[in-house]
Parts: structure tokens; sequence; C-alpha cells
């Protein structure tokens, strides 16, 4: 939209200075004499159609937001309704290799579980088997200590056996003496025999341990097995959740399309850009219009303006900011508040509209009064208007 002052039909300006104005009040106030005026804005469209229907006329009041015509929108519906399908199914394809990443972490998951739940075993099988090494280990010790006391039991049980057996035979001892000594050698002989047998029992023991330590040891082959699976897995996991952000990529792009065909959609419905009075009305119902043609021009009736002009030795005499009001021919009791709200930096020839050649000559400065109010938008753009900058004394 492209704001465009409103021109109204002739600038009338007559400019009096305080000593040669008849009205008591001009000796209080700078005298303008112009035009009411407004900023128009242009409505367009944005897109091409065929203008469907119109809702308002040249001297309506409008709000901003409202509907002012409506296109075609046919052909719009129709690319909707394609981007929305192409949409769907680049959701449901998107939708489809989620589930697929889903499969392959879930399988991911319970290997890693599996790891975990082997190696939690194995560790717990290993520690078994290591303990009871370490039992065997013990044994040995124990079996060979006792070994070694059964042995010396023995050797002087044996010499005692010798020695008694001598004197048994030679009649020196009696057969019990000779008894005790044999019975004491045998017991120690078989005591020597089981402890020789612990021993090697425990050597035993030592030796199935350590190959059950071998054995669970092996088994942690397996869970290289899984780790190398694992890896793997997480390869084929990484290259599937590309894939899915590949798919994802496309539902945005997919969504940019809707929103982009919703957009153009939303073009066919002219709306005001800002509440006003609809001064032109350039489109009838059927008419084909282009992209950014002009449909519709609107002036804010609540931020009019008297344009005039003033003598260059005035300009002085006014800043921005300063009190004015306004007069208008239709009301001539009332008085509109305004305010001086423009003074041109650069002077210029009093515009050609004036008749007279001496007035044409006299180089004037614009100026605007805005006015700080329009009850019940009876001031109107075109209207002739007189305006009075308070002069401060």
């Amino acid at each position: 939209m492209k704001l465009k002052r409103f021109v109204p039909f002739l600038i009338l300006m007559v400019v009096f200075t305080v000593s040669c104005s008849p009205f008591q009040k001009a000796e209080k106030n700078v005298y303008v004499s112009g035009r009411i005026e407004g900023d128009e804005i242009d409505v367009g469209t944005k897109v091409p159609g065929r203008v469907a229907r119109v809702f308002v006329h040249e001297g309506d009041d409008v709000e901003k937001g409202e509907t002012l015509a409506v296109l075609d929108s046919k052909a719009v519906l129709a690319k909707v309704a394609q981007a929305e399908a192409a949409l769907k199914a680049a959701e449901k394809a998107a939708q489809a290799k989620e589930e697929e990443v889903k499969v392959y972490k879930k399988r991911l998951n319970a290997l890693i579980d599996k790891r975990k739940s082997l190696k939690k075993q194995l560790d717990f099988q290993l520690k078994i088997a290591r303990e009871k090494k370490d039992i065997a280990v013990r044994d040995v010790s124990l079996a060979e200590e006792a070994l070694k006391k059964a042995k010396a039991v023995y050797e002087r049980a044996k010499a005692d056996y010798e020695r008694f057996k001598k004197l048994y035979e030679k009649k020196i001892i009696p057969r019990s003496g000779f008894d005790k000594a044999e019975m004491a050698f045998k017991v120690s002989m078989a005591d020597f025999e089981s402890a020789k047998e612990n021993l090697a029992k425990a050597e035993k023991a030592v030796k199935i341990a350590q190959a059950g330590i071998e054995i669970v040891k092996s088994k942690y082959n397996d869970i290289s097995s899984l780790e190398n699976e694992i890896k793997a897995l997480e390869a084929t996991v990484r290259a599937k959740e590309k894939e899915y952000l590949a798919f994802l990529d496309r539902v945005n792009q997919a969504e940019a399309v809707v929103e982009e065909a919703k957009a153009h959609l939303s073009d066919t419905v002219i709306k005001a850009p800002v509440n006003g009075t609809v001064t032109v009305k350039y489109v009838n119902v059927g008419e084909v219009v282009p992209a950014g043609f002009r449909l519709f021009s609107i002036v804010n009736m609540d931020e009019l303006y008297l344009k005039g002009f003033i003598p260059e030795k005035q300009v002085g005499l006014i800043h921005l900011k300063q009190p004015a009001y306004v007069e208008v021919d239709a009301y001539p009791n009332r008085k509109f508040p305004a305010y001086v709200s423009y003074v041109a930096q650069k002077a210029e020839f009093t515009p050609k509209e004036v008749q007279t050649k001496e007035e044409r000559v006299k180089e004037v400065f614009g100026v605007k009064l805005k006015l700080k109010s329009n009850p019940g938008h009876v001031l109107k753009p075109g209207m002739p208007a007189d305006g009075y900058i308070e002069i401060e004394r």
C-alpha cells in the first residue's frame, strides 16, 4: 500500500499580515487559507485475479481489517489442496521413517542390555572362579603343611618302630611295647598317605579353578562380538536418523508451500489497512486485475490537516507544535483545534493558482495545521477552510 497525499481540486491561498487583516482576531494570529486534506492510502492486491465481490462504495466508512473485496479463489484453493496433499504424503513418509528408526534403536538397546547383562554375569562368574582358586591355593598350602607334619610324625614313628622291633627281637622289651610302636607307625603312615592324597586333591582343585577362570575369560569374546554388532548397528541408526532428518526437511518444505498457498488465498481477501473513508473505488465485480493493481483509496478521517502557505516575512512567527484552530464555512460557529505539524524548510513562489501576477511573484513557505480531532467526521477532504496560528506574545 502506498501513501499518497490527497490532492484537492485546486490550492487556494490568501495570506494576510496583521496590518492588512480586517478582523480583530488577526491581530493575535497568523492567518492561513486553504483546503482540508488527508493522506490517501491506496489499497491494492498482491495477487492477480477476477473480482468476485465488492463490499464498499465511495464514501463508505470502513474499519481496519474490514473486508473490502474478494477475488475469485478457485485456482488458489486448488493449489492449497495440492500443497496440503503433498504435506500429508511427506508427513506419512517421515512417520514411516521415524518408526524404522525406532525399530533399529530398539534392537540397539536390546544388544546394549544384553552386553551389559552378559558382562555382569561373566564378571560375577570370574569373581567366583577366582575365589575358588584362592581357596584351593590356600588348601594346597594347608595340605603341604599337613603333609610336612605328617611326614615328620611318620619318620619318627618309623624310626621308633624299627628301634622297638630290634629291641623286641632281642627280648629287651615286651610284646606290648613293640605292638604300641608298630600301631603308631601304621597310623602315622596312614596319616602320611592321607596327607599326600589331600595335597594332590588340593592341587587338582587349583587346576580345576584355573580352568574355570579360563573358561569364563573365553566367554568374554562373546562380549567383543556383541560390541562389534553394537557398533555396526549404531552406524545403521545414525544413517537412518540422517534419512529421517531429510524426510523432516521435506515436511518443512511442504509446510512452507502450504503456508505460501494459504497466504495467497488470504491475499484474495482485500481488507482495509486503517480506519477511514473510501474516497475512490477503482474496480467492479467481474473485472480481472493484475498483481499490484490499486482497488481502493482510503483517507483516515481522524488524520486530516489544513495545507496552506504563509509569506516569508511571517515564517519567524511560527514553529512546530504551535497551537492553532481551523474554521470552515459549513460550520461557521465552530473552531476545530489544531497545531502546526509542518513548516517547509525552503521557500517557494506562490502557487500558480493565485491569479494576480503581483501575488504570484511572492515567496512563501508551506505549512500544515494538523487537526487534533474530527468529531463525527464532519470535516471532509476538499473543504475550503481558514486557519489561525496563535502568535506567542
